[in-house]
C-alpha cells in the first residue's frame, strides 16, 4: 500500500481511504482495547499516519514536540502511544538495514515487512510464512509463543533502477 507523503497532503485531512489508515481507524482501535483518546493522542496519531516510510520515534518526537498549531507533546507520551499502538497492531516495530528501530504504520493487524536497504522503504506483507515453524516450535519445546517478527530486506525497483 502507498500513501502520498505528509508534505503532498492536503492540511487536515487524515481520512481518505487512498492514504490507508485514518485517524478513526486507529482511533476505534484504541477504544475497542479501553484506551482513552487524548488531545496529545490523536496528535501523535495524525503524526504517524502521516508517514509513508519507516519513522523512528525520536523523529516524532522532533516533529510533535515544537507543534506550532496546539500544545507541545512531550517525549514521554510520544514514546508510550508508539508502544500503545504497537500493542494493539496499529504499528510494527522493525529494525532498519542500519540496525536502528523504527515504526511502520501500513495496515491493521499481524504483518510483516520487506524493507529496502536502499531509501528504507518498507512494504507490508500478510502472508505469515511463519506460523507452521511457530507450531513446531511450541509443540518441540513446550514454549509458549505469543509473537514473532520477520523482516525481509531487499533492494525495491526505484532503487534498482537508480543503481542501474
Amino acid at each position: 500500500m502507498t500513501r502520498t507523503p505528509a508534505a503532498d497532503r492536503p492540511a487536515g485531512r487524515h481520512t481518505s481511504q487512498e492514504y490507508g489508515l485514518t485517524r478513526s481507524d486507529v482511533e476505534a482501535v484504541l477504544q475497542e482495547f479501553g484506551y482513552r483518546v487524548t488531545r496529545p493522542r490523536s496528535t501523535v496519531i495524525d503524526a504517524v499516519i502521516a508517514h509513508r516510510r519507516p519513522f523512528t520515534a525520536e523523529q516524532l518526537v522532533a516533529q510533535v514536540g515544537g507543534n506550532p498549531s496546539g500544545p507541545s507533546i512531550g517525549r514521554a507520551t510520544v514514546y508510550r502511544t508508539l508502544e500503545i499502538l504497537a500493542a494493539v497492531d496499529v504499528l510494527t516495530r522493525i529494525i532498519q538495514p542500519d540496525g536502528h528501530p523504527a515504526y511502520v504504520c501500513d495496515s491493521l493487524g499481524h504483518r510483516h515487512h520487506l524493507v529496502c536497504s536502499g531509501c528504507g522503504t518498507a512494504v507490508a506483507f500478510t502472508k505469515c510464512p511463519v506460523d507452521d515453524l511457530v507450531r513446531v516450535l511450541t509443540k518441540d519445546t513446550e514454549f509458549a509463543i505469543h509473537d514473532h517478527l520477520l523482516e525481509v530486506f531487499g533492494v525495491c525497483p526505484s532503487c534498482q533502477t537508480a543503481a542501474s
